[in-house]
């Protein structure tokens, strides 16, 4: 896919980063490139809460997403991932300027999108589609498996699936 600029697909991996990995916005912002093993499609954040490193798989279209937008910064003038229109690391004022534009645009303003609910919705996503909590736990990095815990929203057919796997109920 062609992009009209090497911001609209900074933008476009920012937004899946968020999406499909459940960085903070403190650990996206300070990524850079080292971070990233492209060979093994990892991620690698080295600022997470608490100065824990984790390491995070890239699913596809990120890791493809994230080659091209390199490609576009060569040759590396700042080894920061995200650059703003300065050249700078961008800010987390311009990440939540950038994150409200498309919001916007989608027709989602005012509806409560903010950069946090990127995360809880990709832990909720796992959560919902089978991942077990202490996977999560650790994609997110979080310390205590009860912060882990307030992204489990169970509805009434996921615990109907869940309790039909009781090896004694009735097939």
């Amino acid at each position: 896919m062609k992009y009209k600029s090497e911001t609209s697909l900074r933008d476009k991996v920012i937004l899946e980063m968020l999406i499909m990995t459940g960085v903070r916005r403190s650990e996206l912002l300070s990524l850079n490139w080292e971070d990233v093993d492209f060979k093994n499609n990892t991620l690698t954040v080295k600022k997470g809460k608490g100065n824990k490193e984790r390491i995070i798989p890239l699913l596809s279209p990120l890791d493809e997403d994230l080659w091209n937008y390199l490609q576009t910064r060569l040759p590396l003038k700042n080894n920061a991932i995200f650059i703003s229109s300065t050249g700078n690391r961008l800010s987390i004022t311009g990440l939540q300027t950038l994150f409200r534009k498309y919001i916007k645009l989608s027709g989602l303003e005012g509806k409560g999108y903010t950069i946090h609910k990127c995360r809880h919705s990709f832990a909720t996503l796992l959560i919902q589609n089978g991942a077990d909590l202490l996977s999560v736990q650790k994609l997110l990095g979080h310390e205590d498996l009860n912060t882990t815990k307030v992204y489990t929203h169970l509805d009434m057919n996921h615990l109907n699936k869940a309790i039909k796997k009781f090896p004694l109920a009735l097939k």
